[in-house]
């Protein structure tokens, strides 16, 4: 807390400097904090390596934001001192972990300190925070944006980046430079078209006694965007120069990324396509570090985020050493008072998503024996890497998802949606994290299983401002732990309180041990802009996933507590 007071009072002398005709700007800002209490579980944790020695943990942050004409600042406190079990177990401290100073004027944009960014897509750099998943990768520096006329958007940047509550030793440089023809040719209708190019490179001190490690790393991306009508159409091609580093092996290769997107959307009916390849193009500022932290770039996973909780259990984790895919999806809306559409209307939404390994022809170095010339074996650490066709198609499947869902509004007071999913998971790659060079040297196959889940969806509202809502999901598999069912009961009187019990019983589990019921309670209640939120039960352990960056979650027992507020 001292931190946190010393901060805030520079933070005011800032604001009091800035004062013109005894007006002080504004503060806003919002906090959160969790609690866990928790239970000795012998069921769901017989080993108690999930059961913390210290019942009760917490962890919270505060964001403090102070704003006077073209002048911001900001701090934010985060505490972790007795961090809550899954998160990573880097955050295991407190302090200021955010603070800025941005000033605004005249086409400039200029920052100091802390900063999130993000170039294109995010191929070669989008820094941001997940907080779920234990991800900041916030950049300290400074930033500096300015667009010189109408259109025309400049950045550059420098800065090291957040590791935990310390700073990663790679320095990161860049400059994006995007062009909107629109605006500045003065062109009318609906027809857009945006350019861009990027280019960023991270600087590390190299010390390896065995390789000749590159010190400068750099990555270089063009991206074009057409809106026209009905019609959006995206892509960006990105290389990165030789980066041999802990997560790609130390292989000496280039890599490369293409993200393309297409859509057209008219009268009712949406249609979505995508294509990926990504092949050695993870770029992070330091070589060696957590498997989460550090990472320069954003790689979008083109697969759909699936929020009901079965489902959920089997998410797609990108996989930026080698692999590609595509999406397709298309959604009509059948109108009113039409055969499909009924009396309220009905939408109907198809989806299918694939990903799988690059045709990797590998180019291992030879290992010789240190007393003579002979050639002991062949070793992927300080070698090309391996070359692989554009197109080619690798053997092995990571991932499949094809999906159908029906909303529908049943009459005034009933809505409903009921969804089916088929997954094709590769569990070798996803969970345990084996790679295409493990299986051809190991000359094994990945565990690869089929998943088909249903998930229905019933809301009733059963008078002005309460409403009942209901889930009821199944999941089966012979893969994994098998086969699920869920029962969810959520009552919400808007805009203040809901009360909910679910049900997940892993009643297909190999282990009869294990087929047991994951029963919790919730209540919420609301005042203002301030949430209280309290709970109790079982939660299974199971695969965290946003956009295609995952962390596995431990099984856990006990109570809850959370607020947020936001002034």
């Amino acid at each position: 807390m001292k931190k946190l007071f010393t901060g805030f009072n520079l933070l005011v002398c800032s604001f009091l400097l800035a004062q013109n005709n005894n007006d002080f700007g504004q503060i806003s800002g919002n906090f959160q904090s969790d609690f866990q209490y928790y239970i000795e579980d012998t069921l769901i944790d017989p080993s108690g390596e999930a059961n913390p020695d210290e019942r009760v943990l917490g962890t919270g942050f505060l964001n403090l934001t102070y704003t006077k004409g073209n002048f911001i600042a900001g701090i934010r406190y985060e505490n972790y001192q007795n961090q809550r079990v899954g998160l990573p177990a880097g955050y295991n401290s407190e302090g200021i972990t955010y603070r800025y100073a941005r000033f605004i004027k005249d086409g400039f944009d200029v920052t100091a300190g802390n900063y999130y960014e993000q170039f294109g897509s995010g191929l070669v750099l989008r820094t941001y925070e997940e907080r779920g998943l234990g991800i900041d990768n916030n950049l300290d520096g400074l930033r500096l944006v300015y667009q010189p006329a109408a259109g025309i958007n400049l950045k550059g940047i420098i800065g090291r980046q957040r590791n935990y509550f310390e700073k990663g030793d790679g320095l990161v440089r860049g400059f994006d430079a995007e062009w909107s023809l629109k605006p500045t040719l003065g062109w009318t209708g609906n027809t857009n078209l945006i350019i861009g190019g990027s280019f960023v490179s991270k600087y590390e001190a190299a010390n390896d006694p065995e390789l000749n490690l590159p010190e400068n790393v750099g990555s270089g991306a063009i991206r074009v965007n057409l809106i026209t009508g009905n019609f959006n159409i995206y892509g960006e091609y990105a290389r990165k120069s030789t980066d041999p580093n802990a997560y790609n092996g130390y292989i000496f290769k280039e890599g490369e990324g293409l993200y393309a997107t297409a859509s057209y959307a008219n009268n009712g009916l949406g249609v979505s396509l995508g294509f990926k390849r990504y092949d050695n193009f993870f770029f992070k500022s330091q070589r060696e570090s957590d498997l989460q932290q550090l990472f320069i770039n954003y790689l979008p996973s083109l697969t759909t985020l699936h929020t009901y909780t079965l489902p959920a259990l089997y998410s797609f984790n990108t996989q930026g050493n080698g692999e590609m895919g595509f999406q397709g999806e298309i959604s009509y809306n059948f109108k009113r008072n039409t055969l499909f559409g009924g009396k309220y209307g009905t939408l109907l939404t198809l989806s299918y998503a694939n990903s799988y390994s690059l045709d990797k022809d590998y180019k291992l170095r030879p290992r010789y024996s240190p007393a003579d010339t002979t050639i002991i074996d062949s070793v992927l650490r300080g070698s090309q890497g391996y070359s692989s066709s554009f197109l080619g198609r690798g053997p092995y499947t990571y991932f499949q998802d094809f999906h159908m869902e029906i909303k529908k509004k049943l009459s005034k007071n009933w809505r409903a949606t009921a969804t089916y999913y088929n997954f094709v998971y590769n569990f070798s790659t996803l969970i345990k994290g084996a790679s295409d060079y493990d299986y051809d040297a190991a000359g094994s196959e990945p565990d690869i299983f089929t998943v088909n889940a249903g998930v229905l969806e019933l809301l009733y509202k059963i008078k002005p401002r309460h409403s009942l809502r209901t889930e009821i999901q199944g999941l089966f598999t012979e893969g994994d732990r098998g086969d699920w069912a869920l029962l969810l009961l959520e009552y919400s009187i808007a805009p203040s309180w809901f009360f909910a019990i679910q049900d997940a019983y892993n009643y297909g589990n190999p282990e009869e041990d294990l087929q047991i019921h994951y029963l919790s309670t919730n209540v919420g209640y609301s005042f203002g802009t301030t949430r209280f939120q309290l709970g109790y039960g079982r939660q299974q352990q199971g695969v965290f996933c946003v956009g295609g960056i995952c962390r596995i979650v431990p099984a856990s027992n006990g109570f809850t507590f959370s607020v947020t507020s936001n002034f």
